[in-house]
């Protein structure tokens, strides 16, 4: 007897009707696969608070690396550069940027005196009052 015979037994039931009674051991067979991976979500960026700079560590002979630490998650790379003076003076940009910001916030952009707004402060201006729920950019302009 092979594999595809069946005998009167399984194909009919008590009544004489023919039925197709699965087979019980079917629903334990597990398919392993390597392709299975396991989703991880990337952790969020670190905020300011838990960022504490930006370092530059030399990787090969020719390649510098510029990491940004953090207090939660540690060194993580940001760059890599092949003159340790471009690595340097990125990582000195990005120490002064997060020490002293220079986008203004819409309080100080509206602060500033009108005659001076340029065009892309007038963007900006908009794009900051969009994002507060503000629409008329024309009432902080004209007081």
């Amino acid at each position: 007897m092979n594999f595809t015979d069946f005998t009167l037994e399984q194909l009919t039931d008590s009544d004489g009707n023919f039925r197709y009674r699965p087979d019980p051991m079917i629903n334990n067979i597990e398919i392993a696969s390597n392709r299975k991976k396991v989703y991880h979500p990337l952790a969020a960026p670190p905020t300011r608070k838990q960022l504490t700079g930006w370092t530059v560590e030399q990787v090969g002979p020719k390649m510098w690396r510029v990491f940004r630490n953090s207090t939660t998650q540690g060194k993580q790379v940001v760059m890599d550069f092949s003159a340790p003076e471009a690595a340097q003076s990125f990582a000195d940009g990005c120490n002064g940027e997060h020490k002293s910001p220079t986008k203004m916030s819409a309080a100080s952009l509206r602060n500033k005196a009108k005659e001076h707004l340029t065009d892309e402060d007038k963007a900006d201006l908009a794009a900051n009052l969009a994002a507060e729920g503000t629409h008329s950019l024309d009432i902080y302009l004209t007081t």
